[in-house]
């Protein structure tokens, strides 16, 4: 795989300091799985805060009559619990970059295919739990030698701090497996843990902004593209109708590597859902990523934009 790619970009190869294979797969799967993490914490911030309200919702108004009637309860079927999610998702996407390069920019189009296991049991009243069994397939278009599969197991707990406004504090572990497309050899492996902060601020029922800070560590093999990274985010979103939803964020983020590569990375991204029904879903997404570094060659600006049809049942 790696050579392939050192054919088609052979006037940038002597500038890179890493294989550029290994460069440009990790860059495209490290900004999918970010955005895999953030959908992930902002379900477990949604189950939680359905969680604390839920008994606020089930009490009746406060009417006159309180003192003699007693308290007052409305009696209602509750919804089964269902902590397990099989999920599905075929994307079809557009980018500017497919090799994330400053001087040598590609444009090309990509499918990502992916299917997921997801356990998320309540664990206390403000505790959560989740364990995650992720499969993903990338392929191009033109740049074949850019395929790759990614494997992704882990799993982690996210509490809602009462004191504090229902912030929600996560820690979560994770191994990454890439494998190229071709052979299906490995050629990078990864364990990260991830301490996360984040909050949400409802406006109404119909919408609300959310906001929050994390810290990833990692140790990877090999060992060249081992990076820790520091990140902030704010998000709005809104439920358009009942079956419309739209969301826009901003992510701002430093990359520390371990040999001596800095990076900063910024993306900008909106996104269109529409739920056909209560399990299959189609969403149009569209981001902006700039990533500014200390070596040079590895500055890109890329867009990305698709489309996705997502199918989830919970049991």
């Amino acid at each position: 795989m790696s050579g392939c790619v050192l054919k088609s970009f052979a006037a940038a190869a002597a500038l890179l300091t890493v294989s550029p294979a290994f460069a440009q797969v990790t860059a495209q799967s490290a900004r999918v799985e970010a955005g895999q993490r953030l959908r992930e914490d902002v379900t477990l911030r949604e189950s939680a805060r359905a969680s604390m309200s839920h008994e606020a919702e089930n009490m009746a108004p406060s009417s006159p009559g309180d003192p003699d009637l007693g308290e007052q309860v409305i009696l209602k079927r509750r919804e089964k619990v269902r902590p397990f999610t099989v999920s599905a998702d075929v994307s079809g996407f557009y980018t500017t970059n497919a090799a994330l390069t400053d001087a040598f920019k590609v444009d090309d189009f990509f499918m990502a295919a992916q299917a997921a296991v997801s356990y998320q049991p309540q664990l206390a009243k403000s505790l959560f739990g989740e364990v995650t069994v992720r499969q993903a397939f990338f392929r191009y278009s033109e740049l074949n030698e850019l395929d790759f599969d990614s494997l992704n197991i882990g799993g982690g707990v996210t509490y809602l701090i009462e004191p504090l406004w229902n912030t929600a504090v996560s820690v979560r572990y994770n191994y990454n497996r890439l494998t190229d497309g071709a052979e299906h050899d490995e050629f990078f492996r990864n364990h990260t843990v991830t301490v996360g902060l984040s909050k949400t601020f409802e406006l109404s029922k119909a919408h609300y902004i959310y906001t929050g800070c994390s810290a990833l560590f990692a140790w990877s093999e090999p060992r060249e593209s081992e990076r820790d990274e520091y990140g902030v985010f704010l998000g709005y979103r809104v439920n358009l109708t009942r079956a419309l939803s739209a969301d826009a964020s901003y992510r701002f983020a430093f990359f520390d590597y371990t040999e001596g590569r800095d990076d900063w990375n910024q993306t900008l991204a909106a996104g269109l859902q529409c739920h056909l029904t209560r399990a299959l879903s189609v969403s149009a997404t569209a981001s902006l990523g700039f990533n500014n570094s200390n070596q040079n060659v590895f500055d890109y600006q890329v867009f990305n934009g698709g489309l996705t049809v997502a199918a989830s049942f919970s049991f």
